[in-house]
C-alpha cells in the first residue's frame, strides 16, 4: 500500500497537467515550428513569431492604464483585450512552464458582460473595468483548485462557500478579469518556482536561470507580456525575488495594508512573519493603478477594511508623500557588497555603484548603510518559517508521497521534531525577540535624521533584493546543502516594512568579470560567488529594491519613480 501511496502524485501530476492543456485552444498556441532554436531571451519570442496580428501585439504590449484608457473610452472592447492575453498566456505557458489553472472561458464571458454595461450605461463598472489580472494560484477562484504547488490540493475543486478570498471578490466588483492563475514552488515556501505537478518555471529573460519563487510563474507571465498585471504574495521574498529575476516592479506592501484574508497558504494560520499580498507588473504606473483602485475608499470593493478584520482602514494616499513637494530625497546605499551573510556577485555590485552614481548625479543625497542584525533576524526568520511551516507542509505532503526537494529539507527535520519544535515558551520569547530587533531597526532608520541642518530622516534604502541577477535555474536544489540565500528580503518580512524591486541593467560579461580572489564569510558564502560564470549569465536582468517604512507603499513607489528617473537621465537603462 505504502508502494502505491508514493506514486501518487505522479497520477495526479498527470491529470491537473492534462487539464491544463486542454483548456488551452489549440489556435492560440505557437505550431512546434516556432518552438525550436528558440533564443535564450524567450520574451522576444511574441514579436518575432508571426504569431499575433498587428492588433494584438498593440495591445499585450500596453500598460495598464493605457488598456484601462481604451477599453473605457471604447476604443478597444474588453473581449478583444482579453483574448490577446488569453492568447499570449498561452503562449508564455509553452515557453515557460507558468500557469496552473486556465480561466479562459469565464474570463471571456465576463469581459463580453463587461462590454455590454459600457455600450448600455456609458460608464464602467469599477476603476478596473475589463482589465485582465492574473492571480498566483494560491487565490482562489471557484471551482478551479489552488494547488500552491502540492499534489495533494491539485486536483481538489474549490466552491462558493469555500470562496473566501476578499481580494478576488473586490477585484471583480472592481471590473477586473481573472483568466488565469500562476505557478508557485511546494507550499510556496521555496526561493525557486519548482515542483512536483506543473515543474520548473523558467525566467522569461534568460532561459538557463530560475524566475525565482514563489511569485516565479506570475513573474515570467508577466515578463512575456502574458498579463499587464498580476497579484503575487511575499512572506520572505517572494514577490521581490521573483520581479527581480525577471526585470519587474514588484510591491511588498505592509501587512494590513491589502486583503489578506481567505486563500491557500503553505502555512496557515501562523502571524509570526506575516505573508501579504501586492502587484507585479513591466510598468511601475501599473502598481500606482492597482493600488489607487483598490484602496481609493469610494466603494466597499475599495474599502477592504470593511470585509478583512485585519486590513488597516488607510486609503490610497494619492497627493505626493515627499514633502515638501519637488525636494532632493536623502537615500541610504547598502555600502558594503554583502549583507552580513552573503556578498552579492559582480553584476549586482556593478548596478548598486552606477544606481548610487545616478541618483548623486540627479542632485540627490546619498547615506551609507551598514548590514546590522541580519544574522540575527535571519535566525529568526529561518526557525519561525521551519518551526511553524515543517508539519503544515510535510504532512500534506506525505498523502501522496511527493519527495521533498533539497531547499525544504530544513522543514522536514523540523516535522520530524514534532510540536515539541515550537512551544508556548518558545514563541513568546521569539516574539519578544521579534518586537526588539523592529525597534532597534526604528531607532536606526530614525537616527538618519540631520538635526543641524533640519534634514529628516532618509527617504528609503536602496541595497540588492538577491545576491545574484537572477540564479541558475534548480541551483538551490543541486548538491548536498542547499544554496537558497532570501537574507536580502526576509528581513524586512520580520520588520514588516514597504518594499518595491526597480529593473536596472542586464548583466555584461564585459564589465562583470568573475572575481580573482574572494574570502567569504562561510562555505555558503564562498559557493554562492563560484558559481558566477559570465559568459553564462549574460544577458540576465540586474534588479535592486527600495525598502521603505511601515505602511508607506505610496512614499516607496514615489522614491522608486524619482530612482528610475536619476537612472534613465544617466543613461542606465534596462534593455
Amino acid at each position: 500500500m505504502a508502494s502505491e501511496t508514493k506514486e501518487d502524485y505522479k497520477a495526479i501530476a498527470a491529470i491537473a497537467q492534462k487539464r491544463r492543456a486542454d483548456a488551452i485552444p489549440e489556435h492560440y498556441l505557437l505550431p512546434p515550428n516556432k518552438l525550436e532554436n528558440l533564443p535564450r531571451d524567450l520574451s522576444t519570442v511574441p514579436r518575432e513569431s508571426g504569431h499575433f496580428t498587428k492588433h494584438e501585439l498593440e495591445i499585450i504590449e500596453s500598460d495598464a492604464g493605457t488598456l484601462l484608457k481604451r477599453i473605457h473610452s471604447k476604443t478597444w472592447t474588453a473581449v478583444q483585450v482579453t483574448e490577446a492575453f488569453c492568447k499570449s498566456a498561452a503562449v508564455a505557458q509553452q515557453l515557460t512552464d507558468c500557469l496552473t489553472e486556465i480561466l479562459f472561458p469565464s474570463a471571456l464571458a465576463r469581459a463580453a458582460t463587461l462590454d455590454a454595461h459600457l455600450q448600455t450605461h456609458s460608464t464602467p463598472v469599477g476603476p478596473l473595468h475589463g482589465l485582465p489580472i492574473s492571480l498566483k494560484d494560491c487565490f482562489i477562484t471557484p471551482p478551479h483548485p489552488s494547488s500552491i504547488g502540492i499534489a495533494a490540493l491539485a486536483n481538489t475543486p474549490t466552491s462558493d462557500a469555500d470562496d473566501k478570498t476578499i481580494l478576488v471578490h473586490n477585484l471583480l466588483a472592481l471590473g477586473a478579469v481573472p483568466y488565469v492563475k500562476t505557478n508557485t514552488p511546494v507550499g510556496m515556501m521555496m526561493m525557486e518556482t519548482d515542483n512536483h505537478v506543473w515543474g520548473p518555471c523558467i525566467n522569461a529573460l534568460h532561459s538557463g536561470c530560475s524566475a525565482g519563487g514563489s511569485s516565479g510563474g506570475e513573474a515570467s507571465l508577466l515578463q512575456m507580456r502574458g498579463s499587464p498585471l498580476g497579484i503575487g504574495t511575499d512572506i520572505g521574498g517572494s514577490i521581490r525575488i521573483p520581479a527581480a529575476y525577471c526585470g519587474l516592479y514588484g510591491l511588498k506592501p505592509s501587512y494590513g495594508r491589502f486583503p489578506q484574508f481567505g486563500g491557500k497558504s503553505g502555512i496557515p494560520g501562523q502571524d509570526y512573519i506575516l505573508a501579504v499580498n501586492g502587484p507585479m507588473s513591466r510598468d511601475l504606473d501599473a502598481l500606482r493603478v492597482y493600488s489607487q483602485a483598490s484602496l481609493s475608499g469610494a466603494t466597499a470593493a475599495s474599502s477592504p477594511w470593511l470585509r478583512d478584520p485585519k486590513c488597516v482602514p488607510l486609503p490610497w494616499r494619492g497627493t505626493p508623500q515627499v514633502q515638501p513637494k519637488g525636494r532632493k530625497l536623502r537615500l541610504a546605499v547598502l555600502t558594503p557588497t554583502h549583507d552580513g551573510i552573503v556578498h552579492v556577485q559582480p553584476p549586482v555590485e556593478r548596478a548598486l555603484a552606477e544606481t548610487r552614481k545616478a541618483i548623486e548625479a540627479a542632485g540627490h543625497e546619498v547615506v551609507d548603510w551598514e548590514p546590522k542584525k541580519h544574522f540575527d533576524m535571519m535566525r529568526m526568520v529561518v526557525g519561525g518559517f521551519q518551526g511553524f511551516g515543517g508539519l503544515a507542509i510535510m504532512n500534506e505532503l506525505e498523502k501522496t508521497g511527493e519527495p521533498v526537494f533539497l531547499s525544504m529539507k530544513g522543514y522536514e527535520t523540523a516535522a520530524k521534531g514534532g510540536e515539541a519544535v515550537l512551544g508556548p515558551t518558545k514563541y513568546r520569547k521569539m516574539l519578544l525577540t521579534r518586537y526588539d530587533l523592529q525597534k532597534y531597526h526604528l531607532d536606526r532608520w530614525q537616527a538618519t535624521a540631520d538635526e543641524a541642518s533640519g534634514k529628516g530622516p532618509i527617504d528609503g534604502l536602496i541595497m540588492p533584493v538577491s545576491p545574484w541577477a537572477a540564479c541558475r535555474k534548480g541551483l538551490t536544489n543541486e548538491g548536498e546543502e542547499t544554496m537558497a540565500v532570501v537574507s536580502y528580503t526576509a528581513v524586512w518580512n520580520l520588520l514588516d516594512l514597504a518594499c518595491c524591486t526597480f529593473p536596472v541593467t542586464r548583466v555584461d560579461k564585459d564589465k562583470d568579470a568573475k572575481r580573482e580572489s574572494f574570502e567569504g564569510w562561510s562555505e555558503l558564502d564562498g559557493r554562492v560567488q563560484a558559481d558566477y560564470e559570465p559568459d553564462f549569465y549574460h544577458g540576465a536582468p540586474v534588479s535592486l529594491q527600495v525598502v521603505g517604512e511601515r505602511l508607506g507603499e505610496e512614499k516607496c513607489l514615489e522614491v522608486v519613480g524619482t530612482v528610475k528617473e536619476a537612472l534613465e537621465k544617466a543613461d542606465v537603462r534596462f534593455s
